[in-house]
């Protein structure tokens, strides 16, 4: 296991208060898939955001709530089968500006209400990570409009894509088995286009703008469970959300991820782990950054 992370956290200041650590904001979830969004909020608070908000479906609200009391819970309308509804877009508006970063897509679906939320999102002028099925939501939109919207964005309101291979795949079209083809347009697009974008897998590697390129050294096979990707997006809102520079943000964010993971596989094993366990590990994980 590498401890040595890519950055240091600094040192919290005894006269600090939550509103110094970032307003972080999680988006998705529907009926039968609350966990997801439910994991990315905790795994926002246990790597220190101070404030952090699910927005979920109307119907999904007491089940997000109940993972955990810190987690604040913002209601939009769904519809009958418990998500997103088509109007639920313009409610969101009004709670954008009491987030710093957004994390969003897990658990969401890709109806039409959740089209219409990672199209808002894509005009946002703050950090967002987009994952899960928002990333499926880009592969459905007609033309080049999310990359010309990706690349009108502001240098201060980074877009990260967070896929893993099979999302990748339907996003680009090259097959989820042809791992060094898919990071290599992955990274043609992040030049393209401005954006970032975390590879899942084996290990993980990122990539940005200007030939940005970074292998991951820590994490496990355990970590290929259900949820494990619901972490990292919190995760990455999270580090977002209290200031810290996009390409920064991200290193620190996977690295901590993956020994998080490497943590949960020393106290359970590789295969019983599950994302819960790798969420309780976040605060000992980022407990090694500090400064």
């Amino acid at each position: 296991m590498n401890c040595e992370p890519p950055l240091r956290l600094p040192t919290r200041q005894s006269a600090a208060h939550k509103g110094d650590f970032g307003r972080s904001m999680l988006v998705g979830g529907s009926r039968g898939m609350s966990g997801s969004i439910a994991l990315s909020a905790i795994a926002s608070l246990r790597v220190g955001a101070g404030l952090v908000t699910a927005v979920v479906p109307d119907r999904c609200l007491e089940t997000v709530a109940s993972f955990d009391p810190c987690i604040m819970t913002y209601p939009l309308p769904d519809d009958s089968q418990g998500r997103f509804a088509l109007e639920a877009s313009a409610v969101f508006s009004s709670v954008l500006p009491t987030a710093a970063a957004i994390g969003c897509g897990p658990g969401m679906t890709t109806c039409a209400g959740s089209i219409r939320m990672v199209e808002r999102l894509l005009t946002w002028g703050r950090p967002c990570v987009l994952d899960a099925d928002a990333i499926n939501v880009l592969s459905l939109l007609e033309g080049m409009v999310w990359q010309e919207r990706a690349r009108a964005r502001d240098h201060s309101a980074p877009l990260i894509l967070t896929p893993h291979p099979g999302e990748l795949a339907r996003l680009t079209g090259v097959s989820a088995r042809d791992r060094k083809t898919q990071i290599s347009v992955a990274s043609k697009l992040c030049d393209d286009h401005r954006l970032f974008m975390v590879v899942k897998g084996g290990p993980t590697v990122v990539v940005g703008p200007g030939g940005k390129h970074w292998q991951n050294s820590t994490g496990n096979p355990g970590m290929a469970t259900a949820g494990s990707g619901d972490v990292l997006t919190g995760v990455l809102a999270s580090f977002l959300s209290q200031g810290i520079a996009a390409w920064d943000a991200i290193r620190l964010g996977v690295w901590v991820h993956g020994l998080a993971g490497d943590l949960a596989a020393q106290q359970h094993g590789q295969a019983g782990m599950t994302a819960v366990e790798i969420c309780g590990c976040l605060p000992q994980a980022v407990a090694t950054t500090l400064g």
